[in-house]
C-alpha cells in the first residue's frame, strides 16, 4: 500500500543516452485505488455504526471478503525484488515503521481527547487501521525467506490454518493477521508479472470478474445470519469463535480461498489506463493513514446516529465515504502531510550502500 515502492515502477524507452525515466503502472494503481476507496467505505459503515441492518451487514462483509485480501497480494507482488538491501530497508523504516509510530501516537492522543481518557503510550497493541503497517513490515522483511520455499504459497496456507490453534494468539504486534494472511502476500509473491499479463487479456475479463463480486455479495446476503464479518478479519485464534475446532478450520480454508477468488476478480475489474482511480491508488498510503482520523471522532461517539439505524442509511455514508477519498487523494493533502505519512528521515536510520562506514564484502 505504500506509495512509493520501486518495484511497481517500469521503465520508459530511452535513446539509450539518458537514464532511463520511471514511471508508474497504471493497472496496479487503479486496482489499489479502487480497494482503498473500499476501505474508506467499510471503515466509514463501521464508523457510523451502520453495518448491523441487514443491508449494511451485507455490504460490509461483502468488503471485507476480499478487500483486504487482494491489498495484501498486491503488496506481495509489488514485493518481489525485496532482498533487504539499505535503499529497501529504508524505505520500510520511512514509508512503514516511522508513520506507524507516528500514527500510532495520534490515534492514542485522539482517544484521550475524546473520551477523556489518560493517555498511554501503546506500541504493542496496534490502533484500530495500522495493523496493516506492521503486518507489511514484518512480511517484507521474510520475504527472502518465501522465496526460499519450495512451495511458498502451500506452506503458508498450512501456516495460516495451524497457527490459530494455539489460544494464545491474539492482536498483539498485528501477529494473527501477519500469520492468517501471509497467503495471500504470498500469492502475490508468486505471481509473476508474464502471469499477470495473461489476466489482463482474458476475453470478457470484465463481465467475469464483475459476475464473481457480484455473486459473492449474494452469498453475503444469504449467509449474513451465519457468516460474520469478523471471520474475514483474520486476527485471532479459533478458541475465540463460534465454531468447533474442526468446523473453524474449514471456515478458515472457505475464508482464504473467498479472499483469493475474489482477488482475481477485483483484478479482473481493474481498468488496465489511467483512470480516475490512478491517482487515487498512487496516494493510497496518505489515504489509508489519514482518513481514520477524520472518522475518528464519529467512532467515539456515545451515541450512534438514529437514522443510521434505517435500512437505506449504508448509501448516503458510501457516498460520504467517496468524497472522503477524493478529498484526501488531492496531492496538496499528501504534500502537506508527508512530513507524517513518509518522513524524508532514511539517510539518518540507514546507511548508504556506498556509505564509507560499511563493511566491504570479503572477496572469494
Amino acid at each position: 500500500m505504500t506509495d512509493a515502492d520501486p518495484s511497481r515502477l517500469r521503465p520508459a524507452v530511452t535513446d539509450g543516452h539518458a537514464p532511463a525515466k520511471k514511471v508508474r503502472d497504471p493497472f496496479l494503481d487503479n486496482a489499489r485505488g479502487i480497494l482503498i476507496t473500499l476501505v474508506v467505505v467499510g471503515h466509514t459503515l463501521e464508523s457510523f455504526e451502520a453495518n448491523s441492518g441487514a443491508v449494511g451487514d451485507s455490504i460490509y462483509t461483502w468488503i471485507y471478503s476480499f478487500h483486504m485480501a487482494a491489498f495484501v497480494a498486491i503488496s506481495g507482488f509489488l514485493s518481489r525484488s525485496y532482498r533487504n538491501e539499505p535503499r529497501q530497508v529504508r524505505r520500510l523504516l520511512t514509508a512503514m515503521l516511522v508513520p506507524y509510530l507516528i500514527f500510532q501516537l495520534l490515534h492514542e492522543t485522539g482517544k484521550m481527547l475524546l473520551l477523556g481518557h489518560e493517555f498511554h503510550l501503546e506500541f504493542v497493541s496496534t490502533a484500530w487501521t495500522l495493523w496493516f503497517l506492521l503486518a507489511l513490515l514484518m512480511w517484507r522483511l521474510v520475504t527472502p525467506v518465501l522465496r526460499a520455499l519450495r512451495h511458498p504459497l502451500v506452506f503458508t496456507v498450512a501456516v495460516a490454518v495451524i497457527v490459530p490453534l494455539d489460544q494464545n494468539l491474539d492482536a498483539t504486534l498485528s501477529l494473527g493477521r501477519f500469520f492468517e494472511m501471509m497467503p495471500f502476500f504470498t500469492l502475490g509473491l508468486v505471481t509473476t508479472p508474464a502471469m499477470l499479463q495473461r489476466l489482463k487479456t482474458v476475453p470478457h475479463r470484465v463481465w467475469i470478474g464483475a459476475a464473481v463480486l457480484a455473486f459473492a455479495l449474494v452469498v453475503s446476503f444469504a449467509t449474513r445470519e451465519h457468516l460474520s464479518a469478523v471471520r474475514f478479519f483474520l486476527r485471532g485464534n479459533y478458541a475465540d469463535g463460534p465454531y468447533e475446532t474442526w468446523l473453524a478450520i474449514i471456515v478458515q480454508l472457505v475464508v482464504l480461498t473467498a479472499g483469493m477468488i475474489g482477488t482475481v476478480a477485483l483484478l479482473l475489474i481493474t481498468p488496465l489506463g489511467e483512470t480516475i482511480w490512478t491517482a487515487i491508488g498512487a496516494r493510497s498510503l496518505t489515504i489509508y493513514l489519514l482518513h481514520p482520523l477524520a472518522l475518528l471522532p464519529i467512532r467515539y461517539l456515545d451515541e450512534p446516529f438514529a437514522w443510521v439505524e434505517s435500512w437505506w442509511a449504508p448509501f448516503p455514508l458510501i457516498v460520504c465515504a467517496l468524497v472522503l477519498t477524493a478529498v484526501l487523494s488531492r496531492g496538496v493533502v499528501g504534500t502537506l502531510t508527508q512530513w507524517v505519512t513518509d518522513p524524508p528521515i532514511g539517510a539518518l536510520l540507514v546507511t548508504s550502500e556506498d556509505s564509507p562506514t560499511r563493511a566491504p564484502r570479503a572477496s572469494a
